[in-house]
């Protein structure tokens, strides 16, 4: 079997087996898969940006309140002995390789790796595609709700720290603006510089590692689906982008959001057997009797035979002990042989 004959087996066995299309959904859902159409992925995406900008200028004119919000977490940390960032963020700033590797890393994978993996997943596996959208799209939305109530300042935009902004400290080997981490050199007003908590590249990169564990066939994939969340981690902390406590905020968020699709995708499952039954069509309910009583009278007419052929059988038995038992009808053996 090749490999396009057993992607095709995988795909029909993941695929949502007798569940019907409703009627008009033909124009938003794929009638052969039932999956949505990518014009309908595609305004999806759209939506999202447009709550990501609301967030944006919400948190820009709070910058008192996420730098107090950055803060806190930070005594929290060093309260509960977890403040690594700092450590991390030195280490790194004295291998400038490394350094520079780990600001292609964040500029470039969170926005392409994701995407990728979604296509791969509507493509690859139709049938648990649905689910692992909604649970990206759940992510997405609890953290923009995040953004917008709890504004958060990253360590590198702490006043009175020793924090170095990696992505502004090598700004010059890259496409990446200085003042606004990730963002492209003149595109620094789409960043929300102040969405710390929770991370949704921890969030992301733990989704996207899943997936590729999961789904996956080659076991070195699987390897570095189990290593990319590890790496987003370091790479959000080292470069003074993030806390620790903001990765264990987008982790915790992925998982609610999870638990969400699940119910979603479970609830949309049921639906199709609390349907009531289709009744049987007209033409089978008139010959079905019909056929059962031809075949009870074909039973009739082979047991009354059966039952005449035994009567005659016996009467012919008993007709001849009769004979046989009357005196002078004997044969006479003498008279024969002569």
């Amino acid at each position: 079997m090749d490999r396009g004959e057993r992607v095709d087996r995988e795909r029909r066995a993941e695929a949502p087996a007798g569940l019907p299309t409703p009627p008009g959904t033909g124009r938003f859902r794929n009638p052969a898969t039932g999956l949505p159409r990518l014009w309908v992925e595609a305004v999806v995406l759209v939506g999202l940006y447009y709550v990501y900008t609301a967030t944006r200028g919400v948190a820009g004119s709070s910058v008192g309140a996420a730098t107090d919000m950055g803060w806190d977490i930070l005594r929290l940390q060093q309260h509960l002995h977890l403040d690594i960032e700092l450590s991390l963020n030195r280490w790194l700033q004295s291998i400038p390789p490394l350094a520079v590797a780990s600001c292609y890393y964040y500029s470039t994978l969170h926005f392409v790796v994701t995407p990728a993996l979604l296509v791969w997943m509507y493509r690859r596996h139709p049938g648990r595609y649905i689910r692992a959208r909604w649970a990206l799209v759940f992510t997405t939305l609890i953290s923009l709700c995040g953004f917008f109530l709890f504004p958060t300042a990253p360590p590198r935009l702490l006043p009175g720290t020793s924090y170095v902004d990696t992505m502004s400290h090598f700004e010059g080997w890259g496409w990446w603006s200085g003042g606004a981490s990730a963002a492209p050199n003149g595109l620094e007003g789409l960043a929300n510089q102040y969405a710390a908590m929770p991370s949704l590249h921890c969030a992301w990169a733990l989704w996207c590692g899943f997936m590729l564990a999961r789904f996956a066939r080659t076991p070195l994939v699987r390897v570095i689906g189990c290593l990319y969340p590890a790496a987003t981690v370091f790479v959000v902390m080292a470069t003074s982008n993030h806390y620790i406590l903001d990765a264990v905020a987008g982790w915790a968020v992925l998982g609610v959001s999870t638990l969400l699709s699940l119910a979603i995708t479970a609830r949309g499952r049921r639906r199709p057997a609390e349907a009531p039954p289709t009744p049987a069509p007209a033409t089978a309910a008139v010959h079905r009797p019909a056929v059962a009583k031809t075949a009870t009278a074909d039973v009739a007419k082979t047991a009354t035979a059966d039952v005449a052929t035994a009567d005659r059988a016996a009467a012919d038995r008993a007709a001849g002990t009769k004979v046989a038992g009357r005196p002078g009808l004997e044969p006479d053996v003498g008279q024969a042989s002569g």
